[in-house]
């Protein structure tokens, strides 16, 4: 009897031992893994985040938490995370995935340029994480920026930074431009370990009076996370009196930059500022604006008519395409064309159209071109406006007085932009024409006088 109950608890043990879908939590976490990727590939990203969900469960209750077959789950959580359009969830899952094996890989079925970036970033950040941070680097928060001292022409500035434990940057950069140049080039800062970022604005940069400088960090979609300075704020180094100073702060920037958009940044104390192609830090811009006209005028009018009554003409629609390049951030250089079309005449004799082309000089208020700005013309056409006859003869008493072929002008404008690439302007000018002959092609009777344009358009900048 003894015998027979001994082999029956042996037994028992056996079969407990022969259970190994109770006995196994490894089993079970991946059967709920295979499971959640058939959901997966099923497009059921909920039904597969839960199945993983409920891995993990069990690997914790079974202390597994830092197993590699955690490891891999974690891996595809991510990989539903981020179908289920939960990037950052799928960050801390791939994060999570390399603290506890940092050699795992994308399964071939699953991967894509994106899944294997995600996963390097993560183990980027998590090689990160792992450095002990220096007693220096616990007080730091945010982007600070050491003093730059001693800024000499024709030597490189070194810059460095450190950044906070708040922030985990994928990049860090001074962007600097040099004394007369319109767009800022990008160093990258190396890291020198614990929170220290260092690099140089090159020695080739370090010319003129002065040079504008910011740096800014970033994360891994190119998204600002803290700046000190900023494209429309930027630093300065004084190269004439051999110190760096800082500009005076505006935390109303331009829309745009080389659409920037700023604002204050509460982890740094900084504006926040990014470098991206905008019109103000193009050197070639092409507008195309529209509007109306009006003029003094005297003389003869084209149909054979002495001007009578005063003297007010109009040019109901003017069209001003112009192709400029831009000489320094402020000042522009740009090829004109001015086509007037004098509407509402009748008496034969006269041309409906008023071609002229300028060479325009203009000068922005502001390094941004956004705002006001001036501009003087020297050009060579017709000016033409349909004016009113002293006459009471019906379908007789509108001619065109031409102006010209010499001609002068000035004017005021106002520039805002839109977008990163797109700007709105108003243009407001005089223009005077002298009458240094008294005929040219199909001009007859040139007078000299004065038109005024009023004008709205968009600039576009390359």
């Amino acid at each position: 009897m003894r015998t027979r109950c001994s082999a029956a608890v042996i037994a028992g043990v056996v079969l407990a031992l022969a259970a190994p879908a109770h006995a196994e939590p490894r089993a079970d976490i991946a059967a709920k893994a295979r499971s959640a990727m058939a959901s997966y590939d099923a497009m059921d990203y909920e039904a597969a985040r839960r199945q993983l969900y409920q891995a993990l469960a069990i690997a914790k209750k079974a202390k597994l938490d830092k197993d590699p077959i955690v490891a891999r789950v974690y891996l595809d959580l991510g990989i539903a995370q981020l179908a289920g359009s939960d990037p950052e969830g799928a960050k801390v899952a791939f994060l999570s995935a390399v603290q506890i094996d940092p050699r795992i890989t994308v399964d071939p079925a699953y991967k894509s340029a994106e899944l294997v970036r995600m996963l390097d970033e993560a183990r980027a950040a998590a090689g990160d994480a792992a450095e002990p941070a220096s007693d220096e680097c616990r007080s730091v928060r945010g982007l600070q920026l050491s003093a730059t001292d001693g800024a000499r022409r024709g030597v490189a500035q070194p810059i460095e930074v450190q950044i906070g434990g708040d922030l985990s940057p994928a990049r860090v950069v001074v962007m600097y431009r040099p004394e007369g140049a319109i767009d800022f080039t990008e160093v990258k800062l190396a890291r020198q370990g614990g929170c220290r970022y260092a690099g140089a604005i090159p020695a080739a940069a370090m010319h003129g009076a002065l040079v504008h400088y910011y740096v800014a960090a970033y994360d891994a979609n190119n998204k600002v996370l803290a700046a000190r300075g900023s494209s429309g704020a930027p630093n300065i180094l004084d190269l004439g009196g051999g110190s760096a100073g800082a500009a005076p702060r505006d935390t109303e920037e331009p829309l745009g930059s080389a659409g920037t958009t700023s604002s204050p940044d509460p982890r740094d104390g900084g504006v926040v500022g990014r470098a991206t192609p905008a019109v103000h830090g193009s050197r070639i811009v092409l507008a195309v604006s529209g509007g109306t006209g009006f003029g003094y005028v005297t003389g003869k009018t084209e149909g054979e008519n002495m001007v009578q009554k005063c003297c007010l003409g109009s040019s109901p629609i003017v069209i001003s395409p112009e192709l400029s390049y831009r000489l320094s951030p402020r000042l522009s250089v740009g090829a004109v064309a001015r086509i007037g079309l004098p509407l509402g005449a009748n008496i034969a004799g006269h041309s409906t159209i008023a071609p002229a082309g300028f060479l325009r000089l203009g000068y922005a208020f502001s390094d941004s071109g956004d705002g006001l700005h001036v501009m003087t013309e020297l050009g060579f056409g017709i000016l033409r406006n349909t004016i009113k006859l002293d006459t009471e003869t019906p379908g007789m008493d509108t001619d065109v007085v031409a102006q010209g072929p010499l001609l002068l002008g000035a004017g005021i404008g106002y520039t805002r932009h839109l977008s990163g690439s797109l700007a709105v302007l108003i243009d407001l000018d005089a223009i005077s024409g002298l009458a240094i002959v008294d005929k040219l092609g199909t001009a007859v009777h040139l007078n000299t006088g004065v038109s005024a344009d009023m004008r709205l358009g968009l600039a576009v900048g390359f």
